[in-house]
């Protein structure tokens, strides 16, 4: 069935559509061995799939077919959540195929001046894995989701919170919370019959409450690409990828209150939420050699243009004891199972580079991508919804950044290659919002990695590792007139992976 977006806004908040909005349009680029320890700075080096999706003029560089195939092996994410003090953490582990592609070249003479080769390839490149675990607690919390819900329920006439049988409120504009919180008992009416009708929670004034959050992520974005390049005098590489991206994104959370000492019982809150859909760009670039020894790079890629469908639905049960009178008892509410569609263009990005490549020794290359986070758009609901609300918060609330990645490379012997980089990722929230400082002030995102490279031949296999920093916050829920603390969540993403490549 299809609700209208007013429905599906109020099972997943407007914000919760911004936060989204902003995890679809990142995106790493270590998608081989090679890349992943040296940083994904390739932007000048090419030679490597990886560049396919970084600076298409880097299918270029190749002086041969190859073929490549990289499976993720061990990706484990740990990640620790602390709530007003209390400190919880879960983590998940994660197999997938990072890269296969194929590069073909094709030399219209032996030539070294003029057009030298012409190169095309076709793969894919895995640029996003959304797999993670967390969970956070806290103990005698005073905030309390009920209390929100509340909130978000005052106004309506209670009489349309009761389901009858010529009337359903999922689909006559009413919040799915304030319904799943009405029939659990969470909330009462305080003056019925006004007709804007205000509302409480079942909690006394004072008390508190002990919390638990718990969210289960997985998923992925593919890049399929379609490349073209061409070799001018080897000095001059240009190139161009076309890009689909094929994303797949399923998150699964339950929050749940209980009372502890002060009783009331307790209730659990489930959410699911899968997102899947189709998305288009193209990205340019060129790689001038003024020197031997030294490569300049440039590239840019238009925005993603997603078409996205969501699949969700939710569940409220509760188990009240008598000191909440009435309601006393177990109760559980589900919502109807909604979907929706809408539009999603991610930002426009520019990546200079530089490398140099000293002797046959070693390398050292850099890149600096740009990207304007607050130009993501959020576009054409199906039922006609524009999105002008949550487009004007991510206006307000992300900015534009620079993401920096360093990577070097020495051999060791002529078959043997040692590896290291370093990415640095810009804060792509405001510190400040209309003069109010913002909890992801403190947001932080680094990868440290390493690898060994073996040749034999024809026959190549490279190995890396990179250790993840991330730290970001997120409110669990928010209240009106009251500064809920927001959850620090503290990521610590390890991950290995092999890429095999054969020359021909």
């Amino acid at each position: 069935m299809t609700i209208s977006a007013l429905l599906a806004l109020t099972l997943y908040a407007s914000a919760q559509y911004v936060d989204q909005a902003l995890m679809l349009s990142q995106q790493s680029y270590g998608v081989t061995a090679r890349a992943k320890a040296m940083g994904s700075a390739f932007g000048a080096l090419g030679g490597d799939f990886s560049s396919l999706s970084i600076n298409p003029a880097g299918i270029a560089v190749y002086r041969s077919s190859e073929m490549t195939f990289t499976p993720d092996v061990f990706r484990f994410d740990k990640t620790e959540a602390t709530n007003q003090g209390y400190m919880a953490d879960d983590s998940k582990y994660n197999f997938s195929i990072a890269n296969a592609g194929y590069v073909g070249t094709y030399r219209p003479g032996d030539t070294e001046s003029g057009l030298v080769s012409v190169n095309f390839g076709l793969g894919f490149n895995r640029l996003r894995n959304f797999h993670q675990n967390s969970l956070s607690e806290a103990m005698n919390s005073p905030y309390s989701r009920m209390d929100a819900f509340a909130q978000n329920t005052n106004g309506i006439n209670y009489n349309d919170l009761v389901t009858t049988d010529s009337y359903d409120p999922y689909y006559n504009g009413i919040p799915w919370e304030s319904k799943m919180a009405w029939e659990n008992y969470l909330i009462d009416v305080a003056n019925p019959g006004n007709g804007d009708d205000l509302y409480n929670s079942i909690l006394y004034q004072g008390e508190t409450v002990n919390q638990h959050y718990a969210i289960q992520r997985e998923g992925y974005i593919n890049e399929y690409v379609l490349a073209l390049g061409a070799n001018f005098s080897d000095k001059f590489y240009i190139g161009a990828t076309v890009g689909i991206d094929d994303l797949y994104y399923l998150e699964t959370s339950t929050y749940g209150e209980d009372g502890g000492s002060n009783g009331f019982g307790n209730f659990d809150y489930y959410n699911y939420l899968r997102t899947t859909g189709l998305g288009f760009n193209v990205k340019v670039g060129m790689i001038f050699r003024p020197i031997p020894q030294l490569r300049l790079g440039a590239a840019v890629h238009t925005p993603t243009f997603f078409n996205l469908k969501e699949n969700y639905h939710s569940w409220m049960s509760s188990n009240l004891d008598a000191s909440v009178g009435a309601g006393a008892g177990s109760h559980r509410e589900e919502t109807p199972h909604g979907d929706y569609k809408y539009d999603l263009e991610t930002p426009f990005r520019a990546i200079g580079s530089v490398a140099y490549q000293f002797g046959k020794k070693g390398l050292l290359s850099v890149d600096y991508e740009y990207v304007n986070y607050n130009n993501i758009k959020l576009r054409h609901g199906s039922d006609g919804y524009d999105f002008y609300s949550e487009n004007q918060d991510i206006n307000n609330y992300y900015q534009s950044i620079g993401n920096i990645r360093v990577g070097g490379e020495y051999r060791v012997t002529p078959a043997i290659s040692l590896r290291g980089g370093y990415e640095y990722y810009g804060n792509p929230y405001k510190s400040t919002v209309s003069g109010v400082s913002q909890p992801n002030s403190n947001y932080q995102h680094v990868t440290y990695n390493g690898g060994l490279g073996f040749r034999f031949g024809s026959t190549s296999l490279d190995i890396a590792y990179g250790l993840t920093d991330l730290t970001r916050y997120n409110y669990p829920f928010q209240l009106n007139g009251v500064q809920v603390e927001p959850i620090k969540y503290h990521s610590m993403v390890h991950d290995v992976m092999f890429t095999m490549a054969f020359r021909f």
